[in-house]
């Protein structure tokens, strides 16, 4: 096994082999409203939620040092935001709305992404996106690394699901085809799901350790 000293890396070698090395990431599809009106929207791979009650989503944002990303400056502004799902039939216009477009031209109007309005907030999420949701900005962290990435957290006040994948009580894994991020230009589509639990012979010599 190969050993590198991550102080040895420039930052082109770091990116490349963090962003290998955690994956597949899923894909924050993050729509914000500008001050006049527009809708502005991107995806962020670097994201996760991090707590249910509240239910709590995290994405990390950046570069920040010469020009501050649009996302951020408007998720300051108005406080709320959405996340949609990224599917295979949206992938394209996922990839072209990373483009780095000027900060008055809306993504949604320029690559013909129709939006839905939200039920709880004013900024809309993808039409059609087989689940969203709807956040309300809890805090921005700094993150402290040499491109002041910052960490936006939220939380979320309504979820959206397609009838398709709902459950009664959950989303169905095997019907959500969800994309995730590998790096560059790749990207992995759903593949085969297993099923793996606690071996029965651990469960129970844990529960003969405590009752000792």
């Amino acid at each position: 096994m190969i050993s590198i000293d991550a102080k040895g890396l420039d930052e082109s070698q770091s990116y490349k082999l963090i962003s290998a090395a955690v994956t597949p990431r899923p894909i924050a599809w993050t729509a914000t409203l500008v001050r006049d009106g527009g809708v502005n929207i991107a995806p962020f791979s670097s994201f996760t939620f991090i707590s249910y009650s509240p239910p709590k989503v995290l994405i990390s944002v950046g570069p920040g040092t010469d020009v501050l990303k649009d996302t951020l400056i408007n998720v300051t502004d108005r406080r709320e935001f959405t996340i949609s799902s990224v599917t295979p039939e949206f992938l394209r216009p996922m990839v072209d709305s990373s483009h780095a477009f000027a900060p008055e031209i809306s993504e949604a109007a320029r690559l013909d992404i129709a939006m839905a309005p939200s039920a709880q907030i004013e900024t809309p999420f993808v039409s059609g996106a087989q689940v969203a949701m709807e956040c309300r900005l809890d805090r921005i962290v700094e993150v402290g690394d040499d491109h002041a990435h910052r960490l936006i957290i939220g939380t979320v006040v309504c979820f959206h699901v397609a009838d398709e994948l709902w459950r009664g009580d959950r989303i169905d894994a095997a019907a959500y085809a969800s994309l995730g991020r590998i790096g560059g230009p790749l990207y992995v589509t759903r593949g085969e799901i297993v099923r793996a639990q606690i071996s029965p012979s651990i469960l129970n010599s844990t529960s003969e350790e405590e009752l000792n």
